[in-house]
């Protein structure tokens, strides 16, 4: 194939990923920073399952930020009320403002009709406290991943401005256990989720795969649905919230290559979000002008990948 019909494959492949709105790239500087937390099992078949599934998460994090210096996760025993508002302060202490905070929420919930509490060795974190820490993190930009049981009686109480809230119920009476957590740990670390084949998962990309796969489960086993998640804000919902390993870079070259590639993305969306305010001819230039970079970064990628 040609140098004309590879830039043009690539181009067309880029021209997909913007026409669904997932390509985005974290400013410059930012950093992101992850919180897992694995709540009571009450008994063994569940607290072996919610235990692994946030080992998955925080793998899949770890191998995002190259490091689990930035990656935080309470599992079993250490999951407690204190270590998990602890935890949130010293994120509060730690992130900037134009960082992003992930936050991913694994287990029982409960809901009496008036709160919520996310069942945690000893006493239990009611929704209110968790939303005040949440609330007093700097970061613009946070992704709360609540996959526990009744997790939707949180939905307005915790949206915010500049926050994406992902529930895997749609209400405080889907009190079942969920299997949203299952899914969304796979969707985390699979080519499958990767829709636009770009590397990259972003959470639009992790919700839908998981929504599909937990709809999936039921009819398989001829179920009505117990759970239908939902979510509330769609600030982050471009955001790359895992990275696969065709996105890591294992050399000095593909990693100065990738960080290229991702300021090329983040001028590409600012591009895209200043669409209603330029002229088209000028909008169109200035795409095809910043889609034939990406391009070309790219094709620079795929040939240090084919050398390696």
């Amino acid at each position: 194939m040609g140098a004309a019909a590879v830039l043009g494959a690539l181009m067309r492949r880029i021209a997909a990923m913007l026409s669904v709105g997932l390509l985005v790239a974290a400013p410059a500087n930012a950093e992101t920073h992850y919180l897992i937390v694995s709540g009571l099992g009450g008994e063994p078949r569940y607290a072996e399952s919610f235990a692994q599934q946030a080992l998955s998460l925080a793998q899949s994090a770890r191998r995002t930020l190259n490091g689990d210096e930035r990656v935080t996760l309470l599992s079993g025993d250490e999951a407690t009320s204190d270590a998990v508002t602890g935890a949130l302060e010293q994120l509060a202490a730690t992130v900037a403002e134009g960082d992003t905070v992930a936050v991913f929420l694994i287990g029982h919930g409960s809901f009496d009709g008036e709160q919520y509490k996310l069942n945690l060795p000893g006493p239990d974190l009611d929704g209110e406290t968790l939303n005040e820490f949440l609330t007093a993190l700097p970061a613009r930009q946070q992704v709360i991943v609540n996959t526990t049981s009744a997790s939707g009686a949180v939905l307005e109480a915790w949206a915010a401005d500049g926050r994406t809230l992902i529930t895997a119920t749609k209400s405080g009476g889907e009190r079942n256990a969920t299997r949203f957590a299952e899914q969304w740990a796979l969707a985390l670390a699979s080519e499958e989720a990767d829709a636009n084949r770009n590397g990259a998962i972003t959470v639009q990309e992790a919700y839908d795969f998981t929504t599909r796969k937990v709809a999936d489960s039921f009819e398989g086993a001829g179920l009505l649905a117990t759970e239908h998640a939902e979510v509330a804000g769609d600030t982050a919902l471009g955001f790359n919230i895992a990275l696969l390993s065709a996105r890591i870079a294992t050399t000095d070259q593909l990693r100065n290559l990738i960080e290229q590639l991702e300021v090329l993305e983040g001028q590409i969306e600012t591009l895209r979000g200043r669409r209603d305010e330029m002229d088209n001819d000028a909008y169109f230039e200035d795409l095809q002008g910043l889609l034939l970079e990406l391009a070309l970064v790219q094709r620079e990628i795929d040939a240090a990948r084919a050398g390696e």
